[in-house]
Order: structure tokens, then C-alpha cells, then sequence
């Protein structure tokens, strides 16, 4: 568990409540990475090709994030995704469906992680890796977007993580349904410090104005998953929590790290 206390209100657009970040949630070496998309929809692994599972094998555990691949070889995901691992050789591949499963198709010949981030900071907006593997490893590539999001801006997110944000019963930020491939959108409600921020429902549900596929959030396994605007990457999963309404409603809050933020722009210029 990866706390902030970076606190924000957050509006939808068209509004269906507010709330305040309490709490967020990333992967650490040795958990499952949650981060994935909550009341999203179910996609074929031919849907947005570039974004792929990334599996991680550390001595501590498994862990599972997702990344966009931006060329033929080089994949952009989250800064913790890639914590405890060597930078030469890791032990990180990505997988894809064949014949109805999902098969490792190859592994990381290294990464870069942005030099100011430490996994100590939590939600960051240094939270960027560029991970590269074989050359024409891509089965498809996203192109970078060349501006940060504006507030209210729809947008889409997709990833392999929970579909459903919940408490458990020693009040930890748990989640289910990870390993599936989905995708939804939203509207960006913050932006902020080199951040992306939005609340959306923490499951798929019958919501009145919420369908399916709409106001989406991340959870666990999303992490480093993409946050496109006009099919263009503009953004990646760094953690999220819970919090609730005024009126008590359970929200799940998301904070991507902005692309084209200065630091972004930096680090992947030289990545």
C-alpha cells in the first residue's frame, strides 16, 4: 500500500458528485499491482494493441502492471512498476492472447525510471519507467500526446487491473477481477503538480448516469496504464484510493502522472 497525503476535490463532468482523496494505492514489489479499470468494459487483446500486460517476477512475488508500447520496442508504464527489478536484463515481459490465453511474449532487455522518482514518495509525479524490449517486439504502437489534458477533457483508460475497488475487512484498499483486459471513459477533474486526477465508481454498476463503460477508475493492476485522450498517450497510472460523497457514496479516485508535464518531457526525451 502506497499512501498520500496530497488531499484534492474533484467534481464530475456532467457532475455526479464530489469527493476528497483520502487515501491511494500502488504496486510494491511482491503485491499484485492493482490499479485496474473499474466498471469498465471487457476487450479483445486485439483492442488497443499497443497497451499490453506486463508480468513481473521478483524474489518477493509476482506482480502484474500494464504499459503502452510507443515504438517498436519500448514500452511507457508506471516508475513502480519496475521497483526491485535489475535494469539489465529484468525479470519483466509482457504477455498477449494466444489461443484464448494469455502466453509471455518477451522479455525486458532493460528499463530507465525517472532519476527524481523514489517509490518512498508514493503517487508521484515522477512515476515513469520506459521499459525496452526486442527490437519489433510491438504489435502496435501509441503516439505520445503533445499536450497536457484540459479539465473536463473526456478521455479513455485501459487496463489489464480490478474491476471492482473495495475496502476489506481490516479497512486495506483491496480489489478483484484483475487479469482481464478492459477499457472506459471519463473526464479529468484535476490537474495539478504534474498530475491527472478523476473519481469515478469503484465497481460496475447499475448507477443512475453511470453505465457501463462510463466514469470509470483504475485499480489494482492498472498501474501504469494508459490514459488516452484523441488515441494519443497523454498520461500513465501511478496509484488512486477511495473516498466517499457527502451523501456517503464510495467514489475510486485516480492519479495519472501528466506526460507532458517538465519532468515527463525530460525524462522521455533521454529514455
Amino acid at each position: 500500500m502506497i499512501n498520500t497525503s496530497k488531499k484534492t476535490f474533484l467534481t464530475f463532468a456532467p457532475a455526479l458528485f464530489a469527493l476528497v482523496l483520502t487515501a491511494a494505492c500502488g504496486r510494491t514489489a511482491g503485491e499484485d499491482s492493482a490499479e485496474k479499470v473499474t466498471n469498465g468494459v471487457v476487450i479483445k487483446d486485439s483492442s488497443f494493441p499497443s497497451t499490453v500486460l506486463l508480468v513481473l517476477l521478483t524474489p518477493e512475488g509476482q506482480g502484474l502492471c500494464t504499459g503502452t508500447f510507443v515504438n517498436d520496442s519500448q514500452v511507457v508504464t508506471a516508475g513502480h512498476c519496475v521497483e526491485g527489478l535489475t535494469a539489465t536484463k529484468p525479470s519483466l515481459y509482457f504477455a498477449a492472447e494466444k489461443n484464448g490465453k494469455l502466453a509471455l511474449v518477451a522479455q525486458a532487455i532493460s528499463f530507465a525510471r525517472n532519476p527524481n522518482y523514489s517509490i518512498d514518495k508514493g503517487v508521484s509525479p515522477y512515476d515513469v519507467s520506459v521499459v525496452t524490449f526486442p527490437a519489433n517486439s510491438a504489435p502496435a504502437v501509441t503516439p505520445l500526446a503533445d499536450r497536457t489534458p484540459a479539465i473536463g477533457q473526456e478521455f479513455t483508460i485501459v487496463g489489464f487491473g480490478n474491476n471492482k475497488n473495495f475496502k476489506d475487512i481490516k479497512g486495506v484498499l483491496s480489489g478483484s477481477g484483475a487479469g482481464v483486459k478492459r477499457q472506459g471513459n471519463n473526464y479529468i477533474n484535476s490537474v495539478d503538480g504534474g498530475m491527472l486526477g478523476f473519481g469515478g465508481v469503484t465497481g460496475t454498476t447499475d448507477v443512475e448516469g453511470a453505465d457501463a463503460g462510463t466514469y470509470v477508475s483504475s485499480g489494482e493492476g492498472d498501474s501504469g496504464g494508459p490514459l488516452l485522450v484523441d488515441g494519443k498517450l497523454a498520461g500513465i497510472t501511478s496509484g488512486g484510493g477511495l473516498a466517499q460523497t457527502k451523501d456517503g457514496v464510495d467514489v475510486s479516485v485516480s492519479f495519472y502522472v501528466d506526460l507532458n508535464s517538465p519532468s515527463s518531457r525530460q525524462f522521455l526525451a533521454t529514455a
